[in-house]
């Protein structure tokens, strides 16, 4: 995907441009002209996003109430749906109950989080010192930039790779 979108491994994103390239229809829910009230829930968040069929295309619809930076996370979700080939599944069961299938939302959750930020900028994020200004840099949240340099290992490898250099300088002078 981002080769397709001419980017390298550590420049930051853009899902909506990332929607066009790939013919992916987005629509806010504000936009869609129906009553939406049963899927947000009181406080208007409840729903996030969710990727549905349009004829020969996909479209996401996604919850524009919500923080810019979360919108942001949750079309991430989505793409990671689209590019992992999973199949759409009616959001509620027969009984009204939600229809969750938790290992497929944990692959979306992993892909969505790389695709904001991947291995290779959260090892240059942490090496170059940019952890304050990185949520900026990339458009996320600080919960999805911890995230994403905790389950990189980013500070690990960092810390690897500086040790590794001073015990190979220390060698160097005895």
């Amino acid at each position: 995907m981002r080769e397709q979108m001419g980017l390298g491994p550590i420049d930051p994103i853009d899902p909506v441009a990332i929607c066009s390239e790939f013919d992916i229809v987005l629509l806010k829910l504000s936009e869609l002209g129906c009553d939406a009230r049963a899927f947000l829930g009181r406080d208007q968040s409840a729903f996030s996003a969710v990727t549905v069929p349009r004829g020969a295309t996909t479209a996401i619809v996604h919850n524009d109430s919500h923080h810019p930076l979360r919108q942001r996370s949750n079309i991430c979700h989505e793409l990671a749906h689209c590019f992992l080939g999973h199949k759409g599944t009616p959001p509620l069961t027969e009984e009204g109950a939600r229809a969750r299938d938790g290992g497929v939302e944990a692959e979306a959750n992993f892909l969505g989080g790389c695709l904001l930020i991947s291995n290779e900028a959260a090892l240059n994020i942490v090496s170059q010192g940019l952890v304050s200004v990185a949520k900026q840099l990339y458009g996320v949240s600080q919960p999805m930039l911890d995230y994403r340099l905790r389950v990189s290992g980013a500070h690990t490898i960092h810390a690897r790779r500086v040790g590794a250099g001073s015990r190979n300088r220390a060698g160097a002078t005895s």
